[in-house]
């Protein structure tokens, strides 16, 4: 039997810590970030971890900080034999991953050693990576640096999201679960040091990140938005007001005749309304055919909404 703290926040890891109650001859206890006011009412709510754990009867820690006295004496109390970090949000000292006997492990969202720290999905599809995946490693206090157990990998497909990408990943991670307590269990762990030549970083994503150049490629374009759904938005202006994109397509070598009757229309101009989308040029043949989008203080609208409701109209240019 192991004795593992899992230690988590997002429901990145709810699907991990899920797999990890299913498998009753390990104890586990739960340390999760303190309820903190969400949403538009600001209402105090639990963690999706922490929803997790209380259903399923395991102990829940909250500390406010982590790598406080009362925190190290609570987890050296426990005396854990591992210590598994998913998408938990604190920075741990070397005094914490000193702790367990054998050893802190993450669960990463990228192919290390590309992609260490807060956004790594989000980057990997605005950067037109083709396959991505998860890695196990020992954890040390240079984030992300320390050594890979083993990785999963999975292509990244054409049209997904980000969102839909997380989802993947996560679910991913909670399959792998099983193939790391074999391992650790048979005592065949692997340890091999990252590359420093081959690292690159994947910052957190701020609003502005989701700024739409059209004069930019149209795979480059369409990336972006991709890339940034849900989190933190794509977004344009039309006539001064600000609209996220929630949903579009690439059409990579646009042969369609432009209402506009221009061979070459400038970088972000309405070439064409349909039916169900508003086609946008780029700065190549790349067209952006928008679906779905809200406007500064609205709701989410079709593009066919959007065209009835503010006269949109081939010619017109966004990101103005």
């Amino acid at each position: 039997m192991f004795k593992i703290i899992f230690m988590g926040t997002a429901d990145f890891g709810g699907p991990v810590l899920e797999k990890l109650a299913d498998i009753k001859e390990n104890q586990v206890m739960v340390i999760t970030q303190p309820d903190r006011p969400q949403g538009r009412g600001k209402k105090i709510l639990p963690t999706p971890i922490k929803k997790i754990a209380l259903d399923r009867g395991l102990e829940v820690f909250q500390p406010e900080n982590i790598n406080d006295e009362e925190s190290t004496k609570k987890i050296k109390e426990f005396n854990p034999d591992i210590i598994l970090v998913v998408a938990y949000g604190q920075i741990l000292s070397g005094h914490i991953l000193n702790i367990p006997k054998i050893g802190c492990i993450n669960i990463h969202g990228s192919l290390l050693p590309k992609y260490r720290g807060a956004a790594p999905i989000n980057r990997a599809i605005i950067n037109g990576e083709r396959e991505t995946g998860i890695t196990f490693m020992f954890m040390k206090e240079k984030v992300d640096a320390g050594e890979i157990i083993f990785q999963e990998k999975i292509d990244i497909l054409p049209d997904e999201t980000c969102g839909e990408l997380y989802c993947r990943l996560s679910a991913l991670s909670a399959r792998s679960l099983p193939k790391l307590l074999e391992k650790i269990k048979s005592g065949k762990i692997e340890r091999i040091s990252q590359d420093n030549k081959l690292v690159t970083f994947a910052r957190k994503m701020n609003k502005e990140d989701g700024k739409i150049d059209w004069s930019d490629k149209g795979e480059k374009v369409y990336n972006l938005i991709r890339g940034t759904i849900p989190y933190p938005g794509a977004f344009t202006y039309y006539k001064g007001r600000k609209l996220k994109i929630t949903r579009a397509r690439f059409l990579d070598d646009y042969q369609g005749k432009a209402d506009t009757g221009s061979v070459s229309p400038q970088p972000g101009s309405v070439v064409k309304t349909e039916k169900d989308a508003i086609l946008i040029s780029t700065g190549d043949k790349g067209v952006i055919k928008v679906l779905r989008l809200i406007p500064a203080g609205s709701k989410e609208l079709t593009a066919r909404q959007f065209v009835n409701g503010y006269q949109i109209k081939a010619g017109d240019v966004v990101g103005e």
